[in-house]
């Protein structure tokens, strides 16, 4: 019995031992000494140089592989535009490798595709010295990235929309920020095709996370901007002024994104109403004029207490002013002429509190974060129709938003990683209109009521990321329960919906070849939507004396499974994407007539049983000769409907395209510039037709004074806006946007660096999301 029990001793020995892991651990830096971050760092077998493991350094320039001990690896440390560091070496601390820069590589690096990795999420790319980020702002170049456009100010992936963007893990709270950060401070971009199981499931959409570079020769770097645009109709507007700066003291990060936008824009459009039973058109002309300004200032502090522990605060404030006044004329002799002015501010406030605190020699993190965010505003409109009849209203709300989260990473062996973790996100929501304003006509209808909405979402997660056999894996699921109150003051009516869902999330990722030319990705998630918070509301909101909004207490969120199937072939060359989503409780903007004017027609936000979506993609990156780069995309999605809106069926398949065309050119003695093409054909969806639209648009560029200076010219050459149709009670109101899309402009860029270097880990801030529901057109 003893001699049994010494072997069973010996065996649980001799596996220790065989399952007992060890650390290489190591620096890079460049030949200056500065922090080399994001660089690949790999392990192979001495006898046959078969691939062991790999990761890519930190922000530190710090790397950690898990090894068996008493073993000899080989080292690879590579990195794009720098010379391959190839050493043996045994589990323990290397110290510091240093990397020497390769002139003939940098020289011939300018080719996308050789700067990508993929994982099972979607691909980081190396942009250091890229030709895509020169005389560029980093929201013009992203739409350069493999499966990135951009369409009407914001961008999609794969044809979803972005969830959320993040630079040096701060996430944006407006495209203010992008539109400030020139592109060459980026380092690299990681693209993840879908949001993961850690982040709320109502991220349908992927991400984009920009890690910026490291200040060059010290401690600090950043620049600061002006601009104007001249607008041949009514003179200049967009007039810009900003600045960031990041900066390193000893063990303190300094992020600051500060700018100053006024606004002076107007606008023309042609609205005609036809009554189809009666054969009446009315012909409606209107003119809006906009004045205001906006302020945004992002300044975010990371303080590295030592090698285990970080604590991060971030503050974001954004306020905007904005007069709006709306004409409208009939074709009619002696037409009336209704009018909206209006006033709007808003002040938006968010501070962020995060501790990172590393728990294991094997690079377990603990991260903890609680965020804040408070919107106050306030509306005052004064509505004229005819002679001395004029209505007044009034309003004021708030938004009071609160999250904490606790998130685990935890490595547990070389192809494995698991990750876990909670949150809690609650919401309080304030209308109060002003009781007692002018009202002299019944024909601008206004809300009286003033409400209070409450929504409380806990979430749980867990997901595991690593590789099988030469597949990339990442798995997860979340739990997530949404719960919201809605309540009228004036009669105490309270309503309540609570939703819960379980999430999975699931995305693989396969090369076909060892050189990683030929890939196969599948993505697939389960989403619960957001609290519709902001459509439920009793606001009404009149965009011109024809039209205006109004909220729905009876929202659901909604949920969807989508799935996404790709292919990356010759590095990038050709890329080709497929996406089903099949939603449920999906909002849309019905259009209704007015009851109290058969002139007037308003929107609901409405849920839709069901719907389907199918598209197809692909997407060619060229770089025909040296100076020019072009991304050439294609997308088409197909939508069947099967449903009645306002006592009209709607049972056809309805198609919808999209096609762009980006190029980017870069010349010697600083000249470069841009040229981009997009156009929309027409498409149909339930009770809206929009019909085609197009734009032809650059920029031209000169670097001066060592590359410090930049003058940048933009111009739009031609293009035709968006014109859509509605239908509603047998009636078809056409809006046709008339004001010219042709516009120059200017831009001044001052670029600056200095210091000594320090370098710290960035801190992720920002963490809840302000969503406006509101119809895209209106």
């Amino acid at each position: 019995m003893k001699r049994y029990l010494l072997l069973i001793l010996l065996c649980v020995c001799s596996m220790c031992r065989m399952m007992a892991q060890d650390m290489i651990s190591g620096k890079v830096v460049d030949e200056n000494r500065n922090p080399l971050p994001y660089v690949s760092v790999v392990l192979q077998h001495v006898q046959d140089s078969s691939y062991v493991c790999g990761v890519t350094s930190d922000t530190e320039g710090v790397f950690r592989l898990p090894v068996q001990p008493d073993r000899e690896y080989a080292l690879l440390v590579s990195y794009i535009g720098y010379t391959t560091v190839r050493k043996t070496c045994k589990a323990g601390n290397l110290g510091t490798i240093m990397m020497k820069k390769d002139a003939l590589m940098l020289e011939e690096v300018n080719v996308i595709a050789s700067r990508i990795r993929h994982n099972a999420n979607g691909y980081t790319v190396n942009l250091r010295s890229s030709d895509i980020v020169k005389g560029k702002q980093s929201a013009d170049a992203l739409a350069f990235l493999p499966g990135i456009t951009k369409e009407d100010n914001s961008y999609k992936i794969n044809g979803l929309p972005v969830s959320e963007i993040y630079v040096d893990g701060i996430k944006l709270a407006n495209m203010d920020e992008l539109k400030n950060l020139p592109a060459d401070m980026i380092e690299r971009v990681k693209v993840n095709y879908l949001a993961g199981s850690n982040q709320n499931a109502a991220l349908t959409g992927g991400t984009i996370d920009i890690s910026l570079r490291q200040p060059p020769q010290g401690g600090y770097y950043g620049s600061l901007s002006g601009g104007a645009t001249f607008y041949p109709d009514y003179g200049f507007s967009n007039e810009n002024v900003g600045g960031v700066i990041r900066y390193r003291y000893k063990n303190l990060n300094v992020y600051d994104n500060l700018s100053l936008n006024f606004n002076q824009q107007e606008e023309t459009a042609d609205q005609t109403v036809w009554n189809q039973s009666t054969d009446l058109r009315t012909q409606i002309d209107e003119e809006t004029k906009y004045r205001g300004h906006n302020i945004n200032n992002r300044l975010s502090l990371t303080q590295q207490i030592n090698g285990n522990h970080s604590l991060g605060a971030s503050y974001y404030v954004a306020t905007n002013r904005l007069k709006a006044s709306s004409l409208t004329i009939g074709s009619q002799e002696n037409a009336i002429r209704p009018a909206i002015e209006s006033k709007d501010n808003y002040l938006d406030q968010e501070a962020t509190l995060k501790h990172t605190a590393k728990l294991s020699r094997r690079g377990t993190t603990l991260d903890i974060t609680g965020d804040y965010f408070n919107r106050q505003s306030d509306n005052r409109t004064g509505y004229s129709y005819g002679d001395n009849t004029s209505d007044v209203s009034e309003d004021e709300s708030s938004l009071d938003m609160y999250k904490l989260s606790v998130d685990v990473t935890d490595p547990r062996s070389q192809k494995l990683v698991w990750k876990y973790g909670a949150s809690v996100h609650y919401i309080v929501s304030d209308y109060h209109p002003a009781i007692g304003v002018s009202n002299q006509t019944d024909r601008f209808q206004t809300s009286q009521t003033a409400t209070t909405t409450k929504g409380l979402t806990p979430l749980a997660y867990v997901s595991a990321m690593g590789q099988i056999w030469k597949i990339n894996y990442s798995i997860g699921v979340n739990w997530q329960l949404n719960e919201i109150k809605y309540k009228t003051s004036d009669d105490g009516i309270e309503s309540s919906d609570t939703q819960w869902g379980i999430n999975p999330t699931v995305q693989l990722m396969m090369p076909l070849d060892k050189k990683g030319e030929y890939m196969l990705m599948l993505n697939y998630k389960r989403t619960l939507d957001d609290i519709p918070y902001a459509a439920i509301s009793s606001t009404v909101r009149w965009s011109d004396p024809y039209n205006y909004t109004v909220g729905n207490p009876d929202l659901k969120a909604p949920t969807a499974d989508m799935l996404i199937a790709g292919a990356s072939l010759f590095r990038n060359l050709l890329n080709l994407t497929a996406v089903y989503s099949h939603t449920k409780d999906n909002i849309y903007w019905e259009t209704r007539q007015s009851p109290g004017a058969s002139d007037v027609f308003y929107t609901i936000p409405v849920n839709l049983p069901s719907a389907d979506f199918y598209g197809t993609g692909a997407e060619l990156n060229l770089n025909p000769v040296k100076p020019w780069r072009m991304k050439a995309s294609g997308r088409l999605e197909i939508h069947p409907e099967d449903i009645t809106l306002n006592g009209v069926y709607y049972g056809k398949t309805r198609l919808r395209q999209y096609y762009a065309i980006y190029n980017t050119f870069a010349f010697n003695h600083g000249w470069g510039g841009m040229l981009n093409l997009i156009c929309e054909p027409t498409f149909k969806t339930y009770d809206r037709t929009y019909h085609t639209i197009y734009n032809i648009g650059g920029q031209v560029y000169k670097t001066m004074c060592k590359d410090k200076l930049q003058l940048t010219f933009m111009f739009n050459a031609l293009g035709d806006r968006r014109k859509y149709d509605r239908y509603a009670n047998g009636n078809k109101v056409t809006y046709d946007f008339t004001t010219p899309v042709q516009y120059v402009g200017v831009s001044l860029i001052w670029r600056f660096s200095g210091g000594k270097q320090v370098n710290v880990n960035a801190i992720e801030s920002g963490s809840q999301n302000f969503k406006e529901i509101k119809d895209v057109i209106r």
